[in-house]
């Protein structure tokens, strides 16, 4: 059973998480964090999903300053992702009419537009910097109404906060206290003007029908930010660096363009931007895998792991872009999969159609060794440069 997992760290690019296991693994392990704390990690896709969707895992317990962490910044606990039932779901029920398809379907054609201009009449790019980091802002900026002439400033704020343009600790808390400021102006806008984004219907949600207060606003805006922004710019690199290393599978995707919803799919299992879940902790005594899991303990999903289970994909090392469209774990699973999943994979495939409409002869400026990467302990994976040309 523990030879499912040979391959899940061994083909990714990258710096990796140095609790995350290297080698054949059993299904629930014992790591420690950097925090020095001890928990366990789930490796195999079912019992991820068991996890994930269990009521005996706990997130709102897992925020908590007592409760045994993976990381030593503590996430907000008004953030809807440190919610429990039933919080979590008066919250999630609001945010998702935002996010429902045909809402997702109306941002394709501002999407496209943005992405065929950043490669009309180029012959080479930085794909992290040139490409995926300015169709992400563009894209968060119309989901929050950021108005046309503060984009700039908000990109450069959350580029910093985010640690992907590289600065110091104190210039990314600089950067992430006034980008907290400044979505308290972006509020206040709305509530003038909520015109068609989802900010502003949010904010009619606050004001009309006393459904969530100040304090889970911002909460909420700030996460699609995280959601929408750092997470979808990993993702575009990661995928496109796979199909660059995977030279035929591009080709593939250049002769058959109408593969590329499905191959979205197979890139997401592949790649994923985040290699671990949330930490839960578990409510009560917990049967896991052949392990006991105590009451109070902690609990994470190694999302990496999971999409290489061989039990649930075969050949998982494998990347073929045309084959038949896999489950995953990239975007999470149950209550708390990503809010912002279909919106994360509507600009993935975009990015990618337009690549291959405009760069069928795609091919890396440098070997992938001399890539730069975001260091391991950030919460998103992926590279910080990507030069290529065609």
């Amino acid at each position: 059973m523990a030879a499912r997992t040979a391959h899940a760290t061994a083909t990714q690019r990258g710096p990796m998480l140095p609790y995350l296991p290297r080698h054949p693994v059993p299904d629930v392990v014992r790591v420690r964090a950097p925090t020095g704390d001890d928990l366990w990690l789930v490796t195999r896709f079912e019992l991820g999903r068991q996890v994930l969707t269990d009521s005996r895992f706990s997130r709102a317990m897992a925020v908590a300053e007592s409760a045994p962490a993976i990381h030593p910044l503590r996430a907000d606990p008004a953030a809807l992702t440190s919610l429990d039932p039933p919080a979590h779901g008066r919250l999630r029920k609001l945010v998702n009419r935002a996010f429902a398809p045909h809402a997702v379907a109306a941002q394709e054609d501002s999407i496209r537009r943005t992405a065929r201009g950043l490669l009309k009449d180029r012959r080479g790019i930085d794909l992290v910097s040139g490409y995926a980091m300015p169709l992400s802002s563009a894209t968060i900026c119309e989901v929050l109404g950021v108005p046309e002439a503060e984009r700039d400033r908000f990109s450069h704020l959350a580029d910093r906060a985010h640690g992907i343009t590289p600065c110091s600790p104190e210039e990314s808390e600089s950067a992430r206290d006034e980008l907290r400021a400044y979505f308290v102006s972006l509020v206040d806008l709305a509530r003038h003007d909520p015109g068609g984004h989802l900010l502003g219907r949010l904010v009619l949600a606050e004001e009309q029908d006393g459904a969530l207060d100040e304090r889970e606003l911002l909460a909420l805006v700030e996460l699609l930010l995280n959601a929408g922004y750092e997470t979808t710019i990993g993702q575009i690199g990661l995928a496109a660096l796979a199909l660059l290393e995977h030279p035929r599978q591009w080709r593939e995707l250049v002769r058959r363009p109408e593969l590329i919803p499905g191959a979205v799919e197979v890139l997401l299992r592949y790649a994923p931007v985040v290699p671990i879940s949330f930490t839960r902790v578990a409510v009560r005594d917990v049967e896991l895998g052949g392990e006991r899991i105590a009451a109070g303990e902690g609990v994470l999903v190694s999302l990496l792991h999971a999409n290489f289970d061989a039990a649930e994909n075969p050949d998982p090392e494998v990347l073929d872009v045309g084959a038949d469209v896999a489950r995953h774990l990239t975007f999470g699973h149950g209550p708390h999969v990503c809010l912002g999943a279909r919106l994360a994979g509507l600009q993935l495939r975009v990015a990618l159609e337009e690549l291959v409409r405009a760069a069928p002869e795609l091919s890396l400026t440098v070997p992938p060794a001399a890539l730069r990467w975001r260091p391991a302990e950030a919460v998103v994976r992926g590279p910080t440069t990507l030069p290529v040309s065609w």
